[in-house]
């Protein structure tokens, strides 16, 4: 769905939802309170935008980009800042209460299709940095059932947006930030791997291939610990 598609399908559940029909003359009234379910629309994104960026620990520009570009092309136009100070405001006030709120603000007022792009969104910002956590992973979860997303939806959102690939998995320990646990794993997991110590029937190629797998997942995580 392109960013105007998006767009459109809100406007119109909306209109729907405020008028009763689509194709009725809209009043001055009605397009007020229009613009203040968008407005309400728009405050839950960034609930659940920001509440991904805090948990992966990423709210770095190119995050906040991510997210500030997807605003820009599916809501109305207002200034930079003070759309950066809304964003601002829901990345630091700590723990976030509101997701469950969000997601019935965005379950009343948003089409199915248009929780797709959100759900897409998410996978966006939590996959930046080339993975996506169990606490991020678990957040998408949570919203996607909130949003009445099926299991079978999210997984196919998941292959085709998620790009998820776990380190912790890789290295096969649980999360952590303990930098002894995470050198241990790997010092471990490594040797089942290396071209001159595996023990296990492979492939050249693909223990070649699991050991680059192996060694790129330990340093994502050592790049994530010392954030």
């Amino acid at each position: 769905m392109s960013s105007r598609d998006f767009f459109k399908t809100l406007r119109d559940s909306i209109t729907q939802i405020v008028s009763g029909d689509e194709k009725s003359e809209t009043s001055t009234g009605e397009k007020q309170r229009q613009q203040s379910s968008l407005n309400e629309i728009e405050s839950a994104v960034i609930v659940l935008a920001t509440e991904i960026m805090r948990l992966d620990g990423n709210y770095s520009s190119e995050t906040k980009k991510i997210l500030f570009d997807f605003l820009e092309k599916n809501f109305s136009k207002v200034s930079a800042s003070k759309r950066n100070k809304l964003i601002n405001d829901h990345l630091f006030v700590g723990p976030q209460p509101f997701i469950r709120m969000a997601c019935e603000q965005l379950k009343t007022l948003a089409t199915h299709g248009s929780k797709f792009e959100i759900i897409r969104l998410l996978y966006e910002i939590a996959t930046f940095d080339d993975f996506a956590g169990t606490k991020e992973n678990n957040t998408i979860q949570k919203i996607a059932k909130y949003l009445e997303i099926s299991a079978e939806e999210l997984r196919t959102l998941k292959e085709k947006f998620g790009r998820i690939n776990d380190p912790y998995a890789v290295l096969e320990i649980e999360e952590t930030i303990s930098v002894a646990k995470v050198k241990a794993a790997y010092r471990k997991v490594v040797l089942k791997y290396h071209p001159d110590k595996r023990k296990d029937k492979v492939s050249t190629e693909d223990a070649n291939r699991k050991f680059r797998e192996v060694k790129k997942a330990f340093e994502m995580i050592m790049k994530k610990i010392d954030k």
